[in-house]
């Protein structure tokens, strides 16, 4: 008789969500978590590794695509690819994961599970009515960090 109020066995592993980390990051006593949408500007990810570099951190990335919570949040991996070749370049530990289905839970989980001294993100300016209907990742990070949070036009 199958038990229908079960969850089934999971045949398979739970995939990674780490796409690319240098090789201490695990070592790290610090961290700061970089909210990086793709289409941010330059200034985000600066103003991130400045902010690692003051705080003598690793900086830790969720890319993802688009704060909507109403939308999935894929993006293109020549996209991470440049923006772990930056991480790499700026000589800081970091580690780049992709975005799972709730953006912003990642991002609080991250920041609480590496007792973050800081969010730094971009916010994307919405109506509204948009707002009320889609919802905003950044909103919620904003509003339930229990870090500072930096946001950077």
């Amino acid at each position: 008789m199958t038990d229908l109020y079960s969850s089934s066995p999971q045949r398979f592993p739970t995939p990674s969500l780490r796409v690319a980390a240098s090789a201490g990051i695990d070592e790290a006593a610090r961290t700061v978590v970089l909210a990086y949408r793709t289409d941010s500007p330059p200034s985000v990810l600066e103003r991130a590794i400045r902010s690692a570099r003051q705080e003598e951190a690793a900086l830790r990335t969720v890319v993802f695509e688009t704060d909507g919570t109403a939308v999935p949040s894929a993006h293109a991996l020549s996209e991470t690819q440049v923006l772990v070749g930056a991480l790499a370049e700026s000589g800081l530990e970091f580690e780049v994961q992709r975005a799972d289905t709730d953006v912003a839970s990642q991002i609080l989980d991250l920041a609480a599970d590496w007792n973050a001294e800081l969010i730094v993100m971009s916010m994307r300016r919405r109506s509204p009515v948009m707002k009320l209907l889609l919802g905003s990742s950044a909103q919620r990070v904003i509003l339930e960090a229990e870090c500072p949070v930096v946001v950077v036009k």
